[in-house]
């Protein structure tokens, strides 16, 4: 029996089905000719909760936010044996789902991060994310990262935070949210860029002079592995 999965999604919803999406297809690529159809597709539970779009101002929202994760979490470990949440910035509470005792069951983006960077060698990376990512301090997730490695942020976080809004409003096909993109990008030094926002792969950009590492699609491909 494989074993079953989970996504937490909210924050934001569309975020959500770009991760399940991304999991159905690292599925077919694990699988390859074994891959016949729908008893080949995970068993996996998703849990929208809307109220998780706080996050976005965590800073203020932190205890509010943990209340709603923690009940969330609680839910979906009653039907799953491994789960993971469609947010990076939420992310951040790996340490609380640990004292919970559900670690064990939790894959985290900051994982499958420095794991690629391992793997690949790489000397300097970047990372664009919601402003509590951004700013590496204790509501971001991957401020451990710069213990180890050479991390380079965007210098306009609200320009970013502005861009991650925009996203959740108007889409990732709209003129003014790709060209303001590419702008962020454009502006930072590394070549290899983490979209350490959920809401960023969803921006209809295709760039020739960067590698834009998808943490979403890292994170889907982790969790399509567990269920082997």
């Amino acid at each position: 029996m494989r074993k079953k999965i989970g996504i937490i999604t909210g924050s934001g919803p569309e975020a959500g089905l770009d991760l399940w999406q991304k999991v159905l297809d690292s599925n077919k690529e694990i699988l390859k000719d074994r891959y016949h159809g729908d008893l080949d597709a995970p068993d996996l539970t998703i849990l929208s909760v809307p109220q998780l779009g706080h996050s976005m101002e965590l800073e203020k929202n932190y205890d509010m936010v943990w209340e709603t994760l923690k009940e969330t979490v609680e839910d979906i470990c009653t039907r799953v044996d491994y789960f993971v949440i469609a947010c990076n910035t939420l992310n951040v509470y790996e340490n609380k789902i640990e004292e919970i005792g559900l670690k064990h069951k939790f894959l985290s983006t900051l994982d499958v991060v420095k794991d690629y960077i391992v793997t690949n060698d790489l000397d300097k990376v970047s990372i664009i994310g919601a402003l509590p990512v951004l700013e590496m301090k204790e509501f971001s997730v991957f401020k451990t990262l710069n213990d180890t490695f050479n991390v380079e942020v965007p210098k306009d976080f609200n320009a970013v935070h502005t861009l991650i809004y925009d996203v959740k409003k108007y889409g990732g096909q709209k003129h003014k949210v790709i060209n303001d993109f590419r702008q962020i990008v454009d502006r930072l030094d590394s070549n290899d860029v983490f979209l350490a926002c959920t809401e960023l792969p969803l921006i209809k950009l295709v760039y020739k002079d960067k590698n834009l590492i998808d943490v979403t699609a890292l994170l889907a491909k982790k969790l399509a592995e567990k269920t082997f």
